[in-house]
C-alpha cells in the first residue's frame, strides 16, 4: 500500500504487495476509516486489486478495483466518527447486496449507491470495480437535508442521460487526476459536487411523487428538530398535516417515528461526545438537554442500549477516526478535513 503525492496531487492509493497475508491486513487497513472489512471464501488479493483516490480540497474522487468481501459500518462507529458525508459509487463490473436498516438491494453494472456514512450498513460483494466520490452532505447545498433517505438506494444510470455525465465526469477526473493543476481543483470539485446533486434522484421523478415527496420532507424536518423535547408523532402530524396511519407508514421500514427519531438523536449525541478538540468534555446532561432528552437517566438508559456503552464512556475518547500512522494511510485525515 502506498500513500504520496504526485504531481502536487494529493493521492492516496493502495497496491497489494507480494504476500497475501500481509495484502489483506494492508487492504483492511487502508479501508478502516469508512469500512471494517472482512473475508468471504472468494477473497483474494492480487494483483488486480487496487484503489487510489485525490483530494481535491473538499471532495476525494478515485476508483477501486476491490476483492470479494463483506464491509461493515456499525452503528457505534457511525456514531463514534460523527462524519456527515455521503459516497456513492458507481459500479462498472461486480454485484453487491447492500443491507440497512430499512431492507436490502442488488448493485449491478451501470448501477450507483448510495451510502450515507452517518447510518449503519453492511455489503457483501463479489469482485467488484467502480468510481467513487465523497463529499460532505453540505456540498450538496439544497439538496443536503433529505439525503439520509437515499441512505442504501441502488440507482441504474443505464437510461439517465444525467447520471450518465456524472459518471463520465468522475471517470474523467480520476483519469486525469495525476495532471491537474492546483488552480483547476477547486472549480473541478465544485462542479462534481453540483453534478451529484443533480444526478442523485429526486422525488418529483418517483413513481409515487406525494408519499415520497413527504418522507424527505418529514425527515429533513426532523433532523433540523433534533433539540426540540416536542419532537414526536403529534408534532409532525400537525405540521404536515397527516393522519397517524399515514405517518407510521413513512417508517415501517425503521420500526416506527419514534425509534428513528431516538436513534438520528443518540447518533447526534456521540458526535457531540468524541468530537475533538481543545476545550472542555462536554456534560453528559447538556448533551441529553440538545439533543432532545428530558433527563440524562432516560438518555443514559437509551444511549448504552443503541452502542452498549455510557455516554460518560464515550466522552473519555474524543479521537475521533482512526489513522494507520503505521501505514500512511491518509483517508482517515482527509475525512476529518473535507
Amino acid at each position: 500500500m502506498q500513500s504520496q503525492t504526485m504531481s502536487d496531487m494529493p493521492l492516496t492509493q493502495f497496491l497489494p504487495g507480494n504476500d497475501p497475508v500481509e495484502a489483506w491486513k494492508s487492504w483492511t487497513e487502508h479501508l478502516s476509516p469508512i469500512f471494517e472489512a472482512r473475508p468471504v471464501s472468494e477473497t483474494h488479493v492480487g494483483p488486480s486489486v487496487a484503489m487510489r483516490s485525490y483530494n481535491l480540497g473538499t471532495v476525494l474522487i478515485g476508483e477501486v478495483s476491490a476483492p470479494a468481501q463483506t464491509l461493515e459500518r456499525t452503528a457505534r462507529t457511525t456514531a463514534a466518527q460523527g462524519l456527515d458525508h455521503l459516497l456513492i459509487q458507481s459500479y462498472r463490473s461486480g454485484t453487491s447486496v447492500v443491507r440497512t436498516e430499512r431492507g436490502e438491494a442488488e448493485v449491478r453494472p451501470s448501477d450507483f449507491v448510495v451510502y450515507d456514512l452517518a447510518q449503519p450498513v453492511s455489503l457483501t460483494s463479489s469482485s467488484v470495480t467502480a468510481t467513487n466520490i465523497l463529499l460532505p452532505r453540505a456540498a450538496l447545498g439544497d439538496r443536503s437535508e433529505s439525503l439520509d433517505a437515499l441512505h442504501g438506494c441502488v440507482f441504474s444510470a443505464a437510461r439517465d442521460a444525467g447520471t450518465q455525465i456524472f459518471t463520465s465526469y468522475l471517470r474523467d477526473v480520476v483519469a486525469h487526476g495525476e495532471s491537474l493543476a492546483a488552480p483547476y481543483r477547486a472549480s473541478i470539485a465544485e462542479a462534481a459536487a453540483k453534478l451529484c446533486a443533480a444526478a442523485l434522484p429526486s422525488p418529483v421523478t418517483d413513481a409515487s411523487v406525494a408519499e415520497r415527496r413527504a418522507s424527505l420532507e418529514i425527515r429533513a424536518f426532523i433532523q433540523n428538530h433534533l433539540s426540540t423535547p416536542g419532537l414526536g408523532p403529534e408534532m409532525l402530524c400537525a405540521r404536515f398535516s397527516l393522519s397517524r396511519a399515514t405517518l407510521y407508514r413513512q417508517f415501517a421500514a425503521d420500526d416506527g417515528v419514534q425509534n428513528y427519531i431516538r436513534n438520528r438523536r443518540l447518533a447526534r449525541a456521540m458526535a457531540l461526545l468524541t468530537r475533538s478538540g481543545d476545550g472542555p468534555r462536554p456534560r453528559v446532561s447538556s448533551i441529553a438537554y440538545t439533543v432532545g432528552f428530558t433527563d440524562e437517566k432516560t438518555f443514559s438508559r437509551a444511549f448504552k442500549r443503541r452502542f452498549g456503552f455510557l455516554p460518560r464512556e464515550a466522552a473519555i475518547d474524543r479521537g475521533g477516526l482512526p489513522v494507520r500512522s503505521e501505514t500512511g494511510s491518509m483517508l482517515g485525515s482527509w475525512l476529518r478535513e473535507l
